[in-house]
């Protein structure tokens, strides 16, 4: 069948010729299907029974251009097989957090997946200043699961470079090393900057030569450290949660690169969710400073408990043999000082990305809702200003900082 671009009407159609939506749906002439997607890529819909309205999937098509821009920008739509079978081998390991997999169709570039319907994505409750008591526990859980058992820490060296060979997603790592490393570096035609945002402090940044070599730094690294599977577009707008669960969605962009870039992007977006209370709590009629710390507390929390379950998944997997990674694994002292030096360099990678993520959803293209929605225009840019400096620090100051409190002073 030739790829069609599906809509409200013709999808109904199409859902009728899989077994696993019938059955689950029933009368497929009575559904309602509404199309939902807010990114930049796809169309998203969701589908439902109106007899049992709990009887609901999500369809995810991916189009052969990048929906934000337009036709003007072709995109590959086979990068819905990237992400379809990243959610099954995420699903695999943290099935808990991922949602499930129910049909794909890699003709049609569509995945239909678990309705996460009793579920908030995660910026929108952050804008409205929810709290998720097990967010941490839940989000570290997901990073040092997928990202260990991706890499060659986990595989045998032979697993470990078929799967990377076999996960190459090349336009949309390109879009990651322009939009995210490159672009907003300099003064670049994509770049948009808000109207009250000093040009003089977008200027400096441009013409910094020790930032550049930084983001430059970065972008090799994710060019070239091809250490485990990654989700690849980890924000707090890939993430639905309620009081009581976490999921993790939308891993298109998945690619094999550097331990610390999901992590980073990760906490960059709690730090842009952070800085947008000065003005979302006043709002609510609410003092902005105790959310602000729940944060930084989050954000905090997430690394500490990726890197402690990080490392303690990395003893167990070694603890039955005599073998390690660096060989003797009776060789206790060299073993523990190697696994300490790794743990320093993903934190600082970690914050490097960290913090080309700040700057680039700053100047960059795509923005984050909670600042680029703040009506008022001045306060929108003292926001920014904290966001691209909070950035800077990151990046610059990334070798020499040792645990996450200096990170939560600078961000403070």
């Amino acid at each position: 069948m030739d790829f069609k671009t599906l809509n409200t009407s013709t999808l109904a159609n199409y859902l009728r010729t899989v077994p696993s939506v019938t059955a689950l749906l029933g009368d497929m002439d009575a559904l309602d299907i509404v199309e939902v997607g807010d990114g930049n890529l796809n169309y998203v819909y969701f589908v439902s029974s109106r007899a049992n309205p709990r009887d609901s999937l999500v369809v995810k098509q991916a189009l052969p251009y990048m929906r934000l821009v337009g036709e003007s920008w072709p995109l590959t739509r086979h990068r819905s097989d990237r992400e379809a079978h990243a959610l099954r081998q995420f699903g695999a390991l943290c099935p808990q957090h991922v949602p499930q997999v129910l049909h794909f169709d890699s003709e049609q570039s569509l995945i239909i997946m678990q309705r996460l319907s009793d579920h908030l994505i995660l910026r929108k409750g952050l804008i409205q200043g929810l709290r998720y008591p097990k967010l941490a526990e839940h989000l570290s859980t997901y990073l040092a699961q997928t990202l260990f058992h991706g890499s060659d820490l986990f595989l045998s060296a032979a697993a470990k470079k078929q799967a990377a060979a076999a996960t190459t997603n090349s336009e949309l790592s390109k879009i990651t090393e322009d939009l995210v490393f490159t672009c907003p570096f300099e003064d670049h035609a994509s770049n948009a900057y808000s109207p009250a945002l000093p040009r003089t402090e977008i200027e400096r940044l441009h013409n910094n030569p020790a930032l550049r070599v930084a983001a430059a730094q970065m972008k090799w690294a994710f060019m070239n450290q091809t250490e485990t599977l990654l989700h690849g577009d980890l924000h707090t707008g890939s993430v639905m949660v309620n009081q009581t669960d976490t999921y993790v969605i939308d891993p298109e962009f998945a690619c094999y690169g550097p331990f610390g870039f999901d992590v980073g992007l990760l906490l960059a977006n709690f730090f842009t969710a952070y800085y947008a209370q000065d003005w979302q709590r006043p709002q609510a009629g609410e003092d902005p400073a105790p959310y602000q710390d729940w944060l930084l507390a989050q954000a905090s929390s997430i690394w500490c408990g990726f890197s402690d379950k990080f490392l303690a998944l990395w003893v167990a997997h070694e603890a039955p043999t005599t073998q390690s990674f660096m060989g003797d694994a009776r060789d206790a002292d060299s073993l523990a000082r190697f696994r300490t030096s790794v743990m320093r360099q993903i934190f600082s990678d970690t914050l490097g990305f960290a913090g080309c993520e700040l700057i680039r959803r700053t100047l960059g293209l795509a923005k984050v809702a909670e600042v680029a929605s703040i009506p008022d225009t001045q306060a929108r840019a003292a926001i920014e200003l904290r966001c691209l400096r909070l950035g800077e620090a990151l990046l610059l100051q990334r070798h020499h900082i040792i645990d996450m409190n200096q990170v939560l002073d600078l961000a403070r």
